[in-house]
């Protein structure tokens, strides 16, 4: 018996967490409660909240309120574009646990150590401060430095963790925000760095694939950016709605394994 019944891997991709939030709230209404989650980016931001006890619904009002996402605190230092002191904030208010002993679930955050060029996995200790670092995109925001070595964001690295969440879960759920569609809006910087970075962490995302249950991408995500933070309410409904239309197609036997429920013919025999 393992640990933990289902995992849920959420990766990084700035505002597209909103669908992150959708694809929970489905999974809610099927009963299906995830008791272990790794994340990179914003998908540990979901995860450190939903971890910490909240729905879906509350992380969205979270999301929406003018102060989170609003990239105004100008840092000069040239180590980024904004500061994060914003975003301690309001998190530091809406959290109960301080640490990852303290959560209600376990949870795993991936962070890139730029000191020494690897990627690490958290799972104890502070928790702003990790899921801070998870979250720094490069050049936006500057690094985060813990225990004397300098860390950015999660995904740079690894953007689908699913690793932690192997050999210790009954089940597990992916889902991928970072989608790999047509695009032809070339015409700015912003775009040709989105789109390069896209295609740089995608392929070892299908390569993982395989080895979840269930496999959640929200359809529509390309028409949005990093930094859509404006069209959440949208962005939330695209990952509600892939995901009851996946959750539908799901065979019987694996959506009462991702409940946690024995197999149906073990029922009808018991």
């Amino acid at each position: 018996m393992k640990p933990y019944q289902c995992g849920i891997v959420l990766s990084g991709g700035g505002a597209r967490g909103y669908a992150h939030l959708g694809v929970l709230q489905a999974l809610h209404d099927y009963r299906i409660e995830p008791d272990a989650i790794s994340g990179a980016s914003v998908g540990s931001v979901v995860g450190m909240m939903i971890a910490d006890g909240k729905k879906p619904c509350e992380i969205v009002e979270i999301f929406g309120s003018p102060s989170l996402f609003k990239l105004v605190d100008v840092n000069l230092p040239v180590t980024g574009l904004f500061k994060l002191s914003v975003f301690d904030k309001t998190i530091k208010k809406t959290m109960q646990a301080k640490t990852f002993e303290q959560l209600q679930k376990k949870l795993f955050v991936t962070a890139t150590n730029i000191t020494l060029a690897k990627e690490e996995v958290f799972s104890s200790g502070d928790l702003l401060s990790v899921v801070k670092a998870s979250s720094s995109i490069p050049v936006v925001f500057p690094p985060v430095k813990i225990n004397n070595c300098d860390y950015l964001d999660g995904g740079i690295m690894n953007n689908f963790p699913l690793e932690p969440l192997e050999g210790v879960c009954e089940s597990i759920i992916g889902v991928n925000i970072i989608p790999i569609g047509y695009r032809n809006d070339f015409t700015n910087l912003r775009n040709i760095a989105e789109r390069t970075f896209h295609l740089s962490v995608s392929r070892p995302v299908f390569e993982k694939s395989y080895k979840c249950d269930l496999f959640i991408q929200p359809e529509g995500l390309e028409n949005y950016n990093l930094l859509d933070f404006s069209m959440g309410e949208k962005i939330f409904e695209l990952g509600y709605e892939t995901a009851v239309k996946e959750l539908n197609k799901l065979d019987p036997e694996v959506l009462h394994k991702l409940k946690g429920k024995k197999k149906i013919k073990d029922v009808a025999e018991g």
